[in-house]
């Protein structure tokens, strides 16, 4: 059964962990070096979203380089030119030789003194398996300089597991990639804040290894398992969980609108959406599914305090309350009074992430809150991080989605990073699309089987993975933010 989780681990306890696994196996060995290999060459394939033509492996002695190799054989039987230059010559001994032998067949080999030359003219794909988790220290002087040169070749430059000049006590001068692979589990050198630079987008790639459960992990793919079992034949709508949300302003109408959409597109039983009232006529007509509940502004377009009345009706028999899209800072005194009435599961976004909010909602029910960079700097005082969110999250008792190019969930005990999604989802509103399909997942919790914490995961897993599929079936550039909502479904197929 596929794991919902891999540990963060060093270098060194991830290389322990997977020297007992082989047990000294010389074929359990070589099944996940062409595991990882197989992995490698489909997903960056993915990325590449063309066939790779020509391959540029760059290769170290050990067996990240053998890791490369492997992979990039799986091109040249698909009909790519393979260029190969060691840093440091061939390998000469144990399965990394064994790995040039058998497949070197039909691979150019060039000279780390050829990579001004090579950088000449562009490739499909770099490779990068000079240097893994095994590298101890500083870099080596000669690869220093192997590295550097590296800087002008042109094309998708993936990492084998690390990119080459990180680890447990080196933090570069590294190769710099645009995506990198961990293998097996997320090393821990990749999260430094001065690693990112080099890392590019991150995945990792599940290799059948058994690990030690950690407190800080990332989620895999099999975390959407809930979701791909057949919903139960006597549920109803009730069942599939009771959501309000409360946003918007005459300013800003499409956050709460997107909220929306997100919800009814990540199963939410009954939706009721409460927002300025000269917009529902227009929602109504564009999602007929939600109920919705018209209230009054005031001057500066913001939820009017007279129109408390009219929403507090609508916070009974609700699973969960999502408040905050497009509201406006001038809704402060509104969101407060909001959070101190309703008593159940909270997600909060956008303008009701502000200290004053956070410290008004109750204690007794899931609070989950969704910032971004600056938001987090507003609400904590602290620039980002995951130690930052870790120390938030305690003291508040909530449970926070701290998003950026590796968003991360955590509850102050437990850390689940996700390693999906990225950059097609720097565009506006991608965040409101998120907290809808959290909203919607904390909702139907119970009948989901699952805990607040691991809905939150599902939720963000779900959300990145769509993104993932809208960049490769359509691109990162020429979409719309909400096309993500498409791919939700899909997402659950694959």
């Amino acid at each position: 059964m596929e794991p919902t989780a891999l540990p963060v681990l060093s270098c060194a306890a991830a290389a322990a962990a997977e020297a007992a696994a082989i047990g000294g196996d010389a074929e359990r060995s070589f099944d996940l070096m062409i595991r990882a290999a197989a992995n490698l060459a489909v997903r960056s394939a993915q990325l590449l979203r063309r066939p790779a033509r020509r391959v540029l492996v760059l290769a170290g002695k050990g067996n990240n380089g053998a890791d490369a190799v492997l992979a990039a054989s799986v091109f040249a039987d698909a009909g790519a030119e393979i260029t190969v230059v060691f840093a440091q010559g061939a390998p000469k001994a144990g399965q990394p030789a064994t790995v040039w032998r058998r497949f070197r067949k039909g691979m150019r080999v060039a000279a780390a003194a050829d990579l001004p030359r090579l950088a000449r003219s562009p490739f499909c794909l770099i490779l990068d398996g000079v240097l893994g988790q095994g590298l101890r220290g500083k870099v080596p002087a000669d690869l220093v300089r192997f590295l550097r040169a590296t800087e002008a070749l042109q094309g998708l430059r993936v990492a084998v597991d690390l990119p080459s000049g990180l680890g447990d006590d080196a933090t570069g001068p590294a190769f710099r990639a645009d995506v990198t692979f961990a293998l097996g589990c997320l090393k821990r050198p990749l999260l430094a804040p001065r690693a990112r630079r080099f890392v590019g987008r991150l995945r990792v790639v599940d290799l059948g290894l058994s690990f030690p459960e950690t407190a800080e992990s990332c989620s895999t793919d099999a975390v959407l398992a809930p979701l791909r079992r057949p919903r139960a034949a006597d549920t109803e709508k009730r069942r599939q969980g009771r959501l309000l949300i409360v946003g918007g302003s005459d300013d800003f109408p499409g956050a709460v609108l997107m909220n929306t959409m997100a919800a009814l597109r990540a199963g939410a039983g009954l939706v009721t959406t409460a927002l300025p009232r000269t917009l529902v006529p227009r929602a109504a007509t564009a999602l007929p599914e939600a109920m919705w509940r018209g209230l009054p502004t005031d001057r500066r377009g913001t939820l009017a305090a007279t129109g408390w009345a009219r929403l507090r009706p609508a916070l009974a028999n609700k699973d969960a309350l999502l408040a905050g899209s497009g509201m406006g800072p001038a809704a402060e005194a509104f969101l407060r009074r909001l959070v101190r009435a309703y008593a159940g599961a909270l997600v909060l976004d956008a303008d009701a992430l502000r200290p004053a909010v956070v410290a008004a909602a109750r204690r007794t029910a899931p609070l989950v809150l969704l910032p971004h960079a600056g938001e987090f700097r507003r609400l904590s005082g602290h620039a980002a991080g995951v130690a930052a969110a870790r120390a938030y999250a305690r003291l508040t008792g909530a449970i926070v989605v701290l998003k950026g190019p590796l968003t991360c969930v955590t509850d102050g005990r437990r850390t689940t990073h996700i390693p999906f999604g990225g950059p097609v989802l720097a565009r506006g509103g991608s965040g409101d699309l998120l907290a809808g399909i959290v909203a919607a997942t904390l909702a139907r919790r119970t009948e989901l089987g699952l805990g607040a914490f691991d809905a939150v995961v599902l939720a963000a897993t779900w959300h990145g993975r769509a993104a993932d599929l809208l960049g490769e079936r359509r691109g990162e550039e020429a979409v719309r933010t909400t096309e993500l909502l498409t791919e939700l479904s899909p997402a659950l197929l694959d």
